[in-house]
């Protein structure tokens, strides 16, 4: 089961392991101490979020600003936990944990498979992408006077890729081409429109679209079959 886990989350390390990098370098150019670094990538475990926050805390922003920025780009977790309400049927302890730990990139792994109620699976995807953000923003802390001196912007381009590359894995699994159209429509309408929280709005619409397509469509089979 951890080779399996470890084997499906190999996209994911080589993209937590670049992100968590860059975070590092980038958090060390604040000067504070590079322990509140890895406090950060520890306890908070956001992702995008942290990246936000480095220019924030750079011009003394109120920790207020960070939790607001932070609530705003992390609302699509909102619908994971929807999706994995019967996943994480698990002791309060783990269960806590799993919603902290649960990711993009984790819930993409976890979807792909198709497993039901494998938990020890799940944990383990999720204690190991966790680790592999860890690792890298140390990386990036001691990496700092090495690199500082270039331009990493590149680096945050990985996410993008990663995102790409789990993307055109699960359809490889799953071959979902219709979820997959479905949120790309969705993406170019409000970017068209010129919504501010594209992302958000795409993801909402594209959950209530193929949450009430799969219900009508299921009605529909259960009432030929019977």
């Amino acid at each position: 089961m951890f080779f399996e886990a470890l084997k499906d989350s190999k996209p994911t390390a080589f993209g937590y392991l670049l992100l968590g990098a860059a975070f590092g370098v980038l958090f060390q150019s604040l000067n504070v101490h590079w322990i509140y670094g890895v406090l950060m990538s520890a306890t908070v475990y956001a992702g995008f979020s942290q990246f936000i926050a480095i220019p924030i805390l750079a011009s003394h922003g109120s920790l207020f600003s960070i939790a607001i920025a932070t609530f705003i780009v992390n609302l699509r977790h909102i619908f994971y936990g929807i999706a994995f309400l019967d996943k994480f049927k698990v002791n309060k302890f783990l269960k806590g944990y799993l919603i902290f730990g649960l990711t993009d990139e984790c819930f993409s792994i976890i979807s792909s498979k198709n497993m039901k109620y494998n938990r020890k699976y799940e944990a383990t995807i999720v204690i190991l992408c966790h680790i592999y953000w860890i690792i890298g923003t140390i990386i990036g802390i001691f990496l700092h006077k090495e690199i500082s001196e270039f331009d990493i912007n590149f680096l945050f381009f990985s996410l993008v890729a990663l995102f790409a590359i789990l993307t055109v894995d699960a359809y490889k699994i799953n071959k979902d081409f219709y979820s997959i159209s479905i949120g790309i429509l969705t993406y170019i309408f409000f970017k068209f429109i010129g919504v501010q929280e594209v992302l958000f709005f795409s993801m909402l619409s594209s959950f209530f679209i193929i949450y009430f397509w799969t219900f009508f469509t299921e009605s529909s089979e259960e009432k030929n079959v019977s």
